[in-house]
This record gives C-alpha cells, structure tokens and sequence, in this order.
C-alpha cells in the first residue's frame, strides 16, 4: 500500500526518467518536525539527492486542493527552513493550474506526467502513456562532469566510451549509460555500436564540440560557502577555483579573497573536523565554492579544470573577466 503513495509513485518516476540512482530520498520526522503545523497537515515530506544535490520533495497529502497561490507561500516557507531547492509533487494537475505554477517559476511534479524544476536545470514533457523519454535543457552533472572529461583527457581520439572514464570520477556503469543517452539526444557525438559496447564518435573536431555543448551546460557551482578557517587550505581535495584559479592561468590579477573549490561530500568532512562555514560573504574570508561534480579533474595542477571555470564564470558580467575567459579558450589544447 505504502508503495502506491505519492512520494513513493514520485521518486519511482523521478528515477524512471532521469535514470536509476538520480533520486534517493526519504521522510525524516526530526526535519519534518521543524515545519509549521499547516505545512504538516497539507503535505508528506521528503528529504534527500536529485544527481547529488539536496532536494526537498512537498507531497500533497490526499486530494486537497491547494491554489497556485499557496503552493508559492508553502514553497517559500520550506525553503526557507531547509535551506534546499523544494519540488512539490502533486496527483494530478488542469492545465490552468500547471500553467499558473509554471508562469510563477515553482518547481513540481506530477508522477507519470511531468516534472518541472528549471532551477535544478530539468524541464521533462509531459507522458500521457508509453512514449519517447522526455528531454532534460541541460545537461545532468554527471554527463558534464564526463563531457568534460573527455575534452580534458581525449585530445586525439575520435571515439569514446564513457564507461571506461565514469570509475575515475566516481560514477556508475549505469550513470555513464545515462550519460551516453543524454549526449546523443543533444546530437554531441554519433552512436558508434561494437557488440554490446556503446561507443560515441565524435562529429567534428573537439572545439565543434565545445561550441555545440555550451547551450547543454551549466556552472559546476551548486553554492558558495564561506570560512575564516586557514585549515580549508590543507585538504587535499581542494582546488583553486574562480578568479583565484582564473588568475593562476591567465593575465588577470588575483582577488583579495582566495577562491576554491571542493565536493560537498568533501564540505561534509571538513565539517566534521570542526571547520565553521558561513553561507553569506565574509569580509577578507575564503570563498569555498560546492560543486555539483568532482573538481579534481586533472591531477597534475592545483586549479580546477579550465572548462568547468570557464562554465563557472561565464555569466559574470566584468569585463576583465570576459577577456579572460577569451583568453582561457585560446590556451586550451584543442
């Protein structure tokens, strides 16, 4: 029976179409607990990863019918508490009220149907029965993270199986099977079938590749942290990130605060070794960037890999940094 409710019909679709190990959550009464009364009563409540990044899922309880309206106050309210992205699950939904929570930008999902989170990245259509797989706008950062890879690590070779890089960045056979889905539907690489292996051939030249990518991909940064702490330096899985790592690679000048880069697992452990982090800016802190993939792409430098930088600071309008980032591009070894 409990399989037949809303969360659990959620995650199984969650999972369905976005791949088997993209989703793990599940209720948790302590966090649970903290939520007003009203937002108890009105939705079931799960915690946990959509592709590594915490998520809160809101299940409406039954059939109540809850307004565009309220949904937004209810959302607001819950992140606000949990501090996460929050994606409201819902049993069925009419078009004007899918078009009202779309118009105000709420993340929701509605089980077999459709799953709106432009925030997270992933926009999928609607499936009314057996139909093709629904597209992501961008890329799932595993794909990036391996896409990367493969610019970072393949300068010559033309064909590529993901599987085989997936081991060093702590993927799956079955992510990297994903990953080869995504990358095709996005028409990067050409299907290259030997046997049972899936191979992709790569359709023009590297930089083609890069140029088409670009409207696939998105900043590697999930957030931002901050510390007083020196510590952070001395952990090895660490890398100069931001403008610290842009200055390191080109004639730009490096920032007052020192910029750099970890996993949040990595966050995690720092944590536990009593390192104290701030999520709002502190004055002459360290910027301690979380990454939604593995920074330490190459290991014979201390910055981060200059594609996922570039992606990171793409969107900042300085004019120095543009003409870095130009200056970026033109080093890499295409």
């Amino acid at each position: 029976m409990l399989e037949n409710s809303l969360p659990f019909q959620t995650v199984r679709y969650l999972n369905h179409v976005l791949g088997g190990e993209a989703v793990r959550a599940g209720a948790d009464k302590n966090k649970t607990a903290q939520f007003p009364y009203f937002l108890q009563d009105a939705y079931e409540v799960w915690f946990g990863e959509l592709f590594g990044q915490p998520v809160t899922l809101a299940c409406v309880k039954g059939d109540q019918p809850l307004a565009p309206e309220q949904i937004e106050q209810h959302t607001k309210r819950m992140g606000a508490l949990v501090h996460t992205p929050v994606i409201i699950a819902l049993p069925s939904l009419s078009p004007g009220e899918r078009k009202q929570l779309i118009a105000r930008g709420l993340a929701f999902v509605v089980p077999d149907r459709q799953l709106f989170a432009p925030q997270m990245g992933m926009i999928l259509t609607e499936r009314f029965g057996v139909g093709p797989r629904p597209k992501a706008i961008s890329a799932s950062p595993a794909t990036q993270a391996l896409l990367v890879w493969f610019l970072n690590h393949h300068p010559v070779t033309q064909t590529w199986h993901p599987s085989v890089d997936a081991t060093a960045l702590g993927y799956t056979e079955m992510t990297a099977s994903r990953a080869v889905q995504e990358l095709l539907q996005f028409s990067l690489f050409e299907l290259d079938v030997r046997g049972r292996a899936r191979h992709l051939k790569l359709i023009g030249d590297r930089r083609e590749l890069w140029e088409k990518a670009k409207p696939y991909l998105r900043t590697p940064v999930l957030r931002t942290l901050w510390t007083y702490d020196l510590r952070i330096f001395d952990l090895m899985d660490t890398r100069w990130a931001g403008e610290s790592a842009l200055a390191r690679l080109t004639m730009l000048n490096a920032p007052q605060q020192p910029v750099i880069a970890m996993t949040a697992d990595a966050a995690q452990g720092a944590k536990a070794t009593n390192v104290f982090f701030e999520p709002r800016e502190l004055a002459d802190g360290i910027a301690v960037q979380v990454w939604r993939y593995e920074p330490r792409m190459q290991d014979i430098t201390i910055n981060v890999d200059p594609l996922s930088l570039w992606l990171s600071l793409r969107d900042n309008r300085d004019d120095r940094i543009q003409m870095a980032l130009d200056e970026l591009e033109e080093k890499f070894p295409w």
